[in-house]
């Protein structure tokens, strides 16, 4: 083999694992013709380093990266290009200056060696000093077979080849089709209308496709100008065949003519098969283009480099949905984009199993365009069980679904809730008014009928707060700005207060449902006069201490504004109520939101719960802790 360059063929491969050129010479140099096995030389090289020179005197470059690719494209190369990737839909794979695609160190050499024999035809040669020989003739016309990319080609290439072998012959190349074996091209001087098609199993051609043998036989058709045949199946479908007149026997064609027909036959079939195989790839490769591209969730086609996921290529649903364009994110860690602070920990995991070339699937969260939403991540490496593979990374939002799951969740939650409460407090008020309406039929004393009233009003009351209850599990409509103190003042009104005074120290305005707001209030301030007040007090002596002057004094109740001082030290806005009554016991602080939670036996264990959900459906949360002055404070952080 001799190269434009001298009387090696030169290839240079950029990137690729360590060895590859090494592996690369090895293999072209057992596949080269005896006595040629030192014909190519490699070199590997590093993109970001290699002269351009270098690049440009090569035969054949080898790229293994993008890298790589674009210091070709400077260089200005006058070979061929062979990008040797994983994925042949990739953008070095369907680059237009790439002439071929490999996928496996095998398929490599084949490829370097066609194009090595392709560029053989450029080469300036001194003129022969002899005729070249008929197995000379046929070795130089396999260059051409070696170049053809299409089936058409490789069969009028294959005939031009047996025009110079076989000069005194004519020559065709027929197909199966279906029962019949047709030809489709002839020698120059024999139109192919003048062949005549056969049916498969009849006929010196449609045996040969049927058998697979090589045969030479007289011409079976009395009214053709040949008179002997030799042909040769090629693969399953194809038959080539050389013709010869003036004979009337079989002696046409020597050894010597089988043999080199033969060989071109095989060449044919290799070189058919390779058509068959770049096809396929070429097929697969717009398959999977066209799946990428079109498939509905967000997508990435990614390679590991240095440990970190880089992107190769996005489609337009990932572009729309974390509103990234491909020249921002093409060539950086994906990570970097979309994977939020709090999932660092939980991506370097999925790192490392997608390093060793495992299939990955689980819920993730990611920062799209709109903000942190849900996603289910399926990550395919294209080679399992092969370390830094690269691969696709498909992200399927689940952000609703999880939504409606939460939701669904906390309906449960709530069912239980009054399933338990239905069944325990609701039944003790039953209970006492179906015994004393017995107790009034036997005695006949209409007393026992003033308890029954007692339970059922018990009952009506449990009812009520049931039903508000289940309402604050809804949204809470439409808000507008209202006034805290306001508000605050309509709902003292609208509870019995006994003798409790309100002081609404501090006012802010709210985002907030009126409504909503003024029964979140009555609902506390209901817990303090209830449970706060002289007759749920303590012992006297503890008066002084809460900052009361005497047990039997009104209760004070006071509302107002934050800020209040978070778990973390910063501050947070807000609004408060605070009484000066018995507390609550740092026990039952976290408790005393639960439904049916209660320390009163009258009272129904639900006016928190409900406070608390009005304040979840506005966005805010609620902390009960101590006042100033020992009674209970709960606080309200809207932010």
């Amino acid at each position: 083999m001799t190269s434009a360059l001298g009387e090696r063929a030169s290839v240079l491969v950029l990137g690729g694992a360590p060895g590859l050129a090494d592996d690369l010479e090895d293999r072209l140099g057992a596949d080269a013709p005896d006595g040629e096995d030192d014909a190519v030389e490699t070199h590997a090289a590093d993109a970001a380093a290699v002269d351009g020179s270098r690049i440009a005197g090569a035969d054949v470059t080898v790229v293994a990266s993008e890298a790589g690719l674009e210091r070709v494209r400077s260089a200005d190369p006058v070979g061929s290009v062979v990008a040797f990737v994983d994925d042949p839909t990739g953008r070095v794979a369907t680059d237009p200056l790439v002439d071929a695609v490999a996928r496996t160190p095998e398929s490599l050499s084949e490829t370097v060696s066609w194009l090595l024999a392709r560029e053989r035809r450029s080469v300036v040669r001194t003129e022969p000093t002899r005729t070249p020989s008929r197995i000379e003739q046929l070795n130089a016309g396999m260059t051409e077979l070696a170049a053809v990319r299409s089936v058409d080609k490789a069969y009028r290439a294959a005939i031009a080849v047996a025009e110079l072998v076989f000069p005194e012959y004519q020559s065709v190349v027929a197909v199966r089709d279906g029962e019949w074996v047709e030809p489709v091209v002839t020698s120059s001087g024999t139109p192919v209308e003048d062949c005549n098609r056969v049916r498969v199993g009849t006929g010196v051609a449609g045996q040969a496709v049927q058998t697979g043998d090589v045969s030479i036989a007289p011409n079976p058709n009395p009214e053709s100008q040949f008179d002997t045949l030799l042909t040769v199946p090629v693969g399953e479908d194809v038959v080539f065949q050389l013709a010869a007149g003036g004979s009337d026997d079989a002696d046409a064609f020597d050894d010597a003519d089988r043999r080199l027909a033969e060989l071109l036959g095989s060449h044919l079939e290799e070189t058919l098969d390779r058509i068959d195989v770049t096809e396929t790839l070429r097929a697969e490769r717009d398959r999977l283009l066209a799946l990428f591209t079109n498939v509905p969730d967000p997508a990435i086609a990614y390679d590991y480099v240095d440990g970190d996921p880089v992107v190769r290529q996005v489609n337009e649903a990932f572009e729309a949905t974390f509103g990234y364009d491909p020249e921002t994110v093409i060539g950086e860690s994906i990570d970097d984009y979309i994977v939020p602070p709090e999932a660092d920990a939980e991506a370097a995991e999925l790192n490392e199993q997608l390093q060793r070339g495992e299939n990955v699937r689980r819920e993730v969260t990611r920062v799209t365009a709109d903000g942190p939403r849900h996603f289910i991540l399926h990550v395919i490496p294209i080679h399992l069980d092969a370390a830094n593979a690269a691969g696709y990374a498909i992200y399927t939002d689940v952000t609703d679904r999880r939504e409606r799951e939460e939701t669904l969740r906390r309906q449960n939650e709530r069912l239980d809730e009054f399933a338990s409460i239905v069944s325990h407090d609701l039944r003790n008020p039953l209970s006492v008014a179906d015994g004393y309406v017995d107790l009034a039929r036997e005695t006949g004393d209409p007393d026992h009928l003033d308890r029954v009233a007692d339970a059922v009003a018990r009952m009506d009351e449990l009812v009520e707060d049931l039903l508000s209850l289940a309402r604050e599990g809804r949204s809470v409509g439409e808000t507008e700005p209202v006034s805290l103190a306001a508000v605050a003042r309509e709902a003292w009104e609208g509870v019995d207060t006994d003798a409790a005074t309100l002081t609404v120290e501090s006012d802010a305005t709210l985002e907030a449902n009126r409504t909503r707001l003024r029964e979140l209030f009555e609902n506390v301030f209901r817990n303090s006069v209830e449970h706060g007040s002289t007759s749920s007090r303590g012992e006297p002596d503890d008066s002084v201490e809460r900052g009361r002057d005497a047990p039997d004094e009104p209760l004070s109740v006071r509302v107002g504004t934050g800020p209040f001082e978070t778990d973390d030290g910063s501050p947070a806005s807000g609004f408060y109520v605070e009484d000066d009554g018995v507390g609550i016991p740092e026990a039952d602080r976290d408790r005393v939101f639960e439904s049916g939670f209660t320390t009163d036996e009258s009272g129904t264990g639900l006016g928190l719960a409900i406070s608390e959900r009005i304040a979840e459906a506005h966005g805010w949360t609620v902390e009960a802790t101590t006042g100033a002055d020992g009674g209970a404070r709960f606080e309200f952080r809207t932010d």
